[in-house]
């Protein structure tokens, strides 16, 4: 920075200098302050210095001291701001300038790059310094680099050149007041100060007190400086680590990029991360941060799979700010056409590439890096490429480059799921577990022995219920009403074949007979009067015809509607529910269920059972198991034994044998297919009152005997065979 030479009509500073940071002046915001344009008088030496300010006004001596007091105060209130390395120095150059009222300072720093002093703040350099040809520039950095050697702060005189091949000095007609600035010790760069000539000693001393103690300022500025900086770093190299770690956990490739794309918009703290994998010819979005799964078949999917596969094929990152003019064409289209869809402001592609790690050989032709995907991050709201960003895009690139090649690579190994495996059970022998897994394996071959060794009884389950052998259903032989029930509701009514059993109304057929008999009366009416017609003697031959053709037809039809009338009444006689056999009706609440209700043709109305009856099981079983139970019949000379229990009495087992199999497959309950199994039992073991129909049964049909392990699995075994086996 440079300003023009700060002057004041203030009095000489060496009368008070000594004291610069004496009581502090009222608390500001600091700013710095204009300078008068008067020039200071010339400095007196020595003893005629006390006699000048003596005749000073002391009130001109005060706001002197408090300006210098303000210039301090503000000096360390920017110290202690959270401000950065620019701001302090743009600050304290012209203030500490001002409060010496000198013609001007500089502020060299030891360049961290080339480890060389250079130039970073002044007002009012003498040009002569700032000419690094010239001899005197020369000579000027050596005595700089001469101070800091050797840490101290100096006065050195106007025009005090050195002597020799190297000379050291002060080549300026100026004053130079010389503080280093440390850290740790460590010099790392000074304050220069281009004073006017001609004051005395003890001016110059109070001058370099007061410059050594804004350098010890400006020097607490940088370490506490130093210190944030490495506060930052270190917290974003804990953010890296915890990146990199994260990325690195897995070797599938799916994971490694939802790791790269969300850990990496954290890190990155950008709107969005996405992460494409494939080569270089084709290559699909697998992972956007933020998202679970992403649908590819979306047109914005699509657009950014296509750009990310033609920046691929450059080989070369993309980075775009909003202006594509630099571009290919082959890439200026498509991203043109991503970016309207998308609305991203920054965008930018980096392929990544697993490195061909074979040994060199210079008589080889250097081979093309392979391509794994691309790591895309994009803003939607700033354009800039900050370089902070940029770096940090940069810099995990190369770690989402290793994660993303190792997981694919791993993802390539031939028969990876099995040599996986082999590797488990490899690492189940290892020191420390091998006793273990030598015990869990010997318990396996005992139990694998015993379940292939030891029979077992082999049963079939099925479900079934109890049938009488003799019973017959009554269902109604026509429509109508129920009007009589003359069974009680007891279900315990003894009938005879050929008794009434209920009385139905059906008002329809009775009006039709109603009708029948009105037309036969009409009929035979129309036909007495053609009768008593026919006996006149004066009818012509016409009318003797037409009179012999209407008895004709009205006896034909007389005889039409009655054997309509008879058919009527056979109907009617219908309604009548009569027991087609003797027995007891077994049905509960018969006169409940069916009173004064609408009845139809070929309705169940009753069950007739005939007390004397012999009762059998009905077995439902599932057309997977027969051809067990079917081999099992072959092999055995003797009726397979059955055992059962009644849901109506679980803790009693009851033993039958099978009589016959059903050739006829149905659908009886929710087991699908499958086939009767007509099972004989003694009936006197089951309590008569246990023996009711349709109580139902679960049975287990005895097959012999088979190993353990075939009839404890022998389903899921079967199932295999049919489903999966069978597609080989």
């Amino acid at each position: 920075m440079s300003q023009s030479s700060p002057q004041s009509n203030t009095p000489h500073l060496g009368n008070f200098i000594a004291d610069p940071l004496g009581p502090p002046a009222p608390h500001h915001q600091p700013s710095i302050p204009q300078t008068p344009s008067a020039s200071p008088p010339q400095q007196p030496s020595g003893d005629d210095q006390q006699k000048q300010t003596g005749g000073v006004h002391p009130g001109l001596v005060n706001q002197t001291k408090n300006q210098i007091r303000i210039l301090v105060d503000e000096i360390r209130q920017l110290a202690h701001a959270n401000s950065t390395v620019d701001e302090f120095m743009d600050g304290f150059t012209p203030r500490i300038t001002t409060a010496l009222a000198s013609v001007g300072a500089a502020i060299w720093l030891i360049d961290s790059e080339s480890g060389t002093l250079a130039l970073k703040y002044y007002v009012n350099v003498p040009p002569v310094l700032r000419l690094n040809d010239q001899a005197a520039a020369i000579e000027h950095q050596r005595l700089l680099k001469k101070t800091l050697d050797t840490q101290q702060a100096s006065l050195v005189q106007p025009a005090s050149g050195g002597y020799g091949d190297k000379p050291t000095g002060n080549p300026t007609d100026h004053l130079l007041i010389l503080q280093p600035l440390t850290i740790d010790k460590t010099a790392v760069g000074l304050v220069e100060i281009f004073q006017r000539p001609g004051a005395g000693l003890t001016t110059q001393r109070g001058y370099l007190k007061f410059v050594s103690q804004m350098g010890d300022i400006a020097s607490e500025f940088l370490s506490n400086q130093k210190i944030r900086s490495y506060s930052v770093e270190r917290a974003m190299w804990n953010r890296r680590e915890q990146f990199i770690g994260i990325i690195h956990q897995s070797l599938n490739t799916q994971e490694v990029a939802y790791a790269i794309a969300n850990e990496g918009r954290r890190f990155l703290e950008c709107d969005r991360v996405s992460v494409a994998t494939g080569h270089d010819r084709q290559c699909r979005v697998d992972a956007v941060s933020g998202l679970d799964t992403v649908e590819r078949r979306a047109t914005q999917v699509k657009q950014l799979s296509q750009l990310a596969s033609l920046v691929m094929q450059t080989s070369e990152p993309l980075w775009y700010s909003g202006s594509s003019d630099n571009l290919p064409p082959q890439i200026r289209e498509p991203l043109h056409e991503y970016v309207d869809r998308s609305h991203t402001k920054m965008l930018a592609i980096l392929p990544l590439f697993r490195e061909n790690n074979h040994p060199s050989d210079s008589a080889l032709p250097e081979k093309k890096p392979i391509a794994v995907g691309a790591l895309i991050v994009e803003q939607l709201s700033d354009s800039r490429i900050a370089p902070k960003l940029k770096n940090n895009i940069e810099t995990i690139a190369i770690h989402c480059q290793s994660a993303l090649s190792n997981a694919t690579e791993h993802h390539q190994i031939f028969l990876l799921p099995a040599w996986k495996m082999i590797g488990q059970f490899v690492s189940l022998f290892q020191s420390g577990r091998r006793t273990k897994t030598i015990s869990i394996i010997g318990m396996m071959a005992v139990l694998l022995i015993f379940l292939t060794c030891f029979p077992c009884t082999f049963g079939l389950g099925a479900k079934g219920s109890l049938i009488p052998t003799e019973q017959h259903e009554v269902f109604a032989k026509i429509n109508g009403t129920m009007e009589t029930i003359f069974v009680s509701d007891d279900g315990d009514t003894l009938v005879q074949q050929g008794q009434p059993l209920a009385q139905m109304q059906n008002s329809d057929l009775e009006l039709a007979i109603d009708q029948i008999n009105g037309q036969i009366a009409i009929q035979e009416a129309e036909r007495n009067s053609n009768l008593q017609l026919q006996n006149r003697n004066d009818l012509s031959q016409f009318e003797s015809v037409e009179v012999n053709n209407n008895i004709a037809l009205a006896t034909k039809t007389i005889e039409y509607l009655r054997r309509e009338l008879e058919i009527r009444m056979e109907e009617q006689q219908l309604l009548t529910v009569t027991s087609p056999a003797t027995g007891r009706v077994v049905n509960w609440n018969a006169k409940q269920n069916l009173m004064h209700r609408p009845v139809t043709r070929g309705q169940n109305l009753m069950t007739i059972v005939n007390p004397n009856t012999e009762w059998i099981v009905e077995l439902e079983m599932p057309e997977r198991r027969l051809g067990h139970l079917s081999k099992a019949m072959r092999d055995s000379e003797q009726p397979l034994q059955v055992t059962f229990a009644l849901l109506s009495n679980p803790g009693t087992e009851y033993t039958g044998v099978v009589l016959d199999i059903d050739e006829k497959l149905d659908v009886h309950s929710d087991e699908g297919n499958t086939a009767l199994v007509r099972v004989q039992f003694p009936n006197e073991a089951i309590d008569p009152q246990l023996l009711r129909a349709e109580t139902r049964v679960n049975a287990k049909v005895i097959c012999g005997t088979r190993a353990t392990g075939f009839v404890i699995f022998h389903e899921m075994i079967e199932t295999v065979q049919s489903k999966i086996m069978f597609l080989f």
